[in-house]
């Protein structure tokens, strides 16, 4: 009869167990190395920029559009700092309002340009004037005429004008109304309104078609108060009706007053006062 030695099953369990750290730690070294490689390889040789795609540009030419943001064909895709090169195109052009840049893998670059568009003349220090893009932005400074063609605005108090920069004001509740009416007038009579004088912001005046001032009153409710007068205007009036209107309040509504009644109201005033000054005249003791 043999004996029968016994052995224990969990005795080889610690080597297995060894083997498997070693060899976690064998595939997490050739993934470390793997991955090393491919990121040297992606800033090195693979992904260098053989051609780009710039579109959406009309005032500036290609290489100028990439002379700005120093981008040339040879240039590694992933070295390229994106903001950085975004932001020195538009410093260096000033009519480019936005530009975006996407990586097309493995070699092509899409450089899509957003021109600026001449949108409002702003008066400043009194007796000059600047050109404004629809988002704010100097696209020309120190003028001495203002431009017809475009919408005035005064009023503002602007400060650090400069070419390319944003608009910037003394009053900034001030640039945050402009930019809401900016909105409305988009939505509700684009391209009608002629001024918007802004020196006071609780009673905002504008001008509609060069043919009618709109007394508007605050910026509170500004789009309703647009599509309320809009409409007043173009249904209600003629279409060649000249004055001004008067915004009262929701419940008052607005008061039209021709062009003729506000003749005849300043010839009364003045009558007044020519009336006034000459009974003081003539009351004055000698």
């Amino acid at each position: 009869m043999k004996d029968v030695v016994k052995t224990n099953p969990n005795k080889n369990a610690p080597k297995r167990r060894r083997r498997r750290r070693n060899l976690s730690l064998y595939y997490l070294l050739m993934f470390l190395f793997v991955a090393a490689v491919l990121f040297i390889l992606s800033r090195t040789v693979l992904f260098n920029i053989k051609q780009y795609d710039v579109s959406g540009n009309m005032r500036y030419s290609t290489d100028q559009i990439l002379t700005a943001g120093n981008l040339k064909v040879g240039k590694n895709m992933y070295n390229l700092d994106l903001d950085k090169t975004e932001q020195a195109i538009k410093k260096t052009l000033i009519y480019v309002e936005d530009v975006t840049l996407k990586r097309d893998l493995p070699d092509t670059l899409h450089v899509i340009v957003t021109e600026a568009v001449e949108f409002a003349c702003c008066e400043y220090e009194g007796n000059r004037y600047c050109v404004i893009s629809r988002g704010g932005r100097y696209l020309e400074t120190e003028q001495p005429y203002k431009r017809e063609e475009l919408m005035m605005v005064t009023g503002l108090d602007l400060k650090g004008v400069a070419l390319g920069e944003d608009m910037d004001s003394h009053d900034e509740n001030k640039l945050e109304i402009i930019f809401d009416l900016f909105d409305a007038i988009d939505k509700t009579c684009p391209d009608m309104i002629t001024y918007i004088d802004i020196t006071d912001r609780t009673n905002i005046k504008m001008g509609y078609a060069d043919r009618i001032d709109i007394d508007f009153g605050s910026s509170l409710d500004y789009e309703y108060k647009l599509r309320y007068i809009t409409a007043i205007i173009e249904e209600n009036l003629d279409p060649e009706a000249a004055g001004k209107i008067i915004y009262h309040s929701s419940a008052a509504g607005a008061s039209f007053i021709s062009a003729a009644d506000l003749e005849l109201q300043a010839q009364q005033n003045a009558a007044a006062v020519t009336e006034n000054t000459a009974e003081t005249s003539t009351s004055d003791p000698q």
